[in-house]
């Protein structure tokens, strides 16, 4: 019997896999489908979940292909309203974000999790059962049905979780239902150390660098406009950064390396697991892509239980742990959700007189020291239960 297996092999499953590997705990990895398609959807790591991705031994691979983010930067109709500066942050080791795509980063922790001694293994959980000592579970795979049991089951299994299915927790929306356009583009003259958000009473845009060479732009599909109707295309978005982007950049898109259109959703699960069975990343919570805040939860989820394993088999006990889990990562993850939804109601105002009040607002928080630093801590998810100031 192994001491835990994860269900998925994502950014928030192997960030629990290489944490509780490199603790001294036997780890087996399942995953669905095979890893990296050449397109993801997240792409920025904030200084809270960095530290994390320190721990695991994956961080100098990742910053090797990443882009430093230093300043959030905020545009009315093309026009700065605010621009909120990273090392500002004073409680922790990283006074910037990276931009990373979500392939990269996988492909770091999958090699940190093998170095540490994890096991990955390809196939679908199709059942699981456990008593008091074990969780037991059947897994697929080319047409064979294995049994594995473990002391605990992490389900890392995204939005369409099965493990939170057959747990039968439920998961209720709390916010509205978008649909987004993404795309991977070479484009000069936008700012390579700058994560902007553009808005306007057409819609929003959102830049900022996914690796050192390419941009990552997100723009909202309305129901019905041309946006949606529109080819993903570079004269596509060319327009919409005309229409929408910083007008001293004058930037120009060269070329666009990958697109994705996709729906999402602001949703959590009634509980974040069952006995010794627990929920993290997308199978707990989801979130609209706005402020990048989605992917990074997860992993301070895979940190938040992975310590608990730890201590639970460090120390010999057998110890109900999950109420503890689930209070703190629902508490955090109404913290984190609170910043994602205000993001997006921020970005999505069409009336001139609340359009006028936001830009004043941020123009505000900007210039005031102790909110600026109040409003970069939140976007970096330093504000949240679990973290701890940078170590020395």
């Amino acid at each position: 019997m192994i001491d835990v297996l994860i269900v998925g092999a994502g950014p928030t499953g192997l960030t629990a896999g290489c944490l509780l590997a490199r603790a001294g705990l036997r780890v087996r990895a399942v995953r669905k489908h095979r890893p990296f398609s050449g397109h993801s959807r997240a792409s920025v790591i904030w200084p809270h979940a960095l530290e994390i991705l320190a721990d695991t031994g994956a961080l100098d691979a990742v910053a090797a292909t990443g882009g430093r983010v230093t300043a959030l930067g905020y545009y009315s109709s093309g026009t700065p309203i605010a621009r909120f500066e990273l090392d500002r942050l004073t409680d922790t080791r990283f006074g910037y974000a990276l931009g990373a795509s979500q392939h990269d980063t996988e492909a770091a922790l999958e090699a940190a999790f093998r170095a540490a001694g994890g096991e990955l293994e390809d196939g679908e959980v199709v059942d699981l059962e456990q008593d008091d000592g074990q969780v037991r579970v059947r897994v697929r795979a080319d047409g064979r049905d294995l049994q594995h049991s473990a002391r605990y089951l992490i389900g890392a299994d995204g939005a369409s979780s099965t493990v939170r299915d057959l747990l039968g927790i439920t998961m209720a929306d709390v916010g509205p239902r978008v649909r987004f356009r993404i795309a991977d583009a070479l484009v000069d003259g936008l700012p390579g150390d700058e994560a902007g958000y553009c808005w306007t009473p057409g819609g929003g845009l959102a830049i900022g660098p996914h690796d050192r060479h390419a941009f990552r732009l997100a723009h909202r599909l309305a129901p019905g406009s041309p946006d949606a109707a529109a080819p993903a295309d570079p004269a596509a978005f060319q327009r919409i950064l005309d229409e929408r982007g910083p007008r001293h950049a004058r930037p120009v898109v060269r070329e666009i390396l990958a697109t994705a259109d996709f729906d999402t959703r602001f949703a959590v699960a009634d509980r974040f697991g069952a006995g010794r069975c627990f929920l993290a990343g997308d199978s707990a919570h989801l979130m609209a892509p706005a402020g990048g805040q989605g992917m990074n939860a997860g992993m301070l989820d895979a940190a938040a239980l992975s310590r608990r394993i730890v201590e639970a088999r460090k120390n010999g006990t057998e110890e109900d742990f999950l109420p503890d889990y689930d209070t703190e990562r629902q508490n955090a993850i109404r913290l984190i959700m609170a910043t994602a939804v205000e993001h997006a109601k921020d970005g999505g105002l069409g009336a001139e007189a609340d359009i006028a009040d936001r830009d004043r607002r941020y123009a505000a928080i900007g210039s005031d020291p102790q909110a600026h630093l109040e409003r970069v801590a939140r976007m970096c998810q330093l504000h949240v239960p679990g973290h701890r100031p940078a170590r020395v």
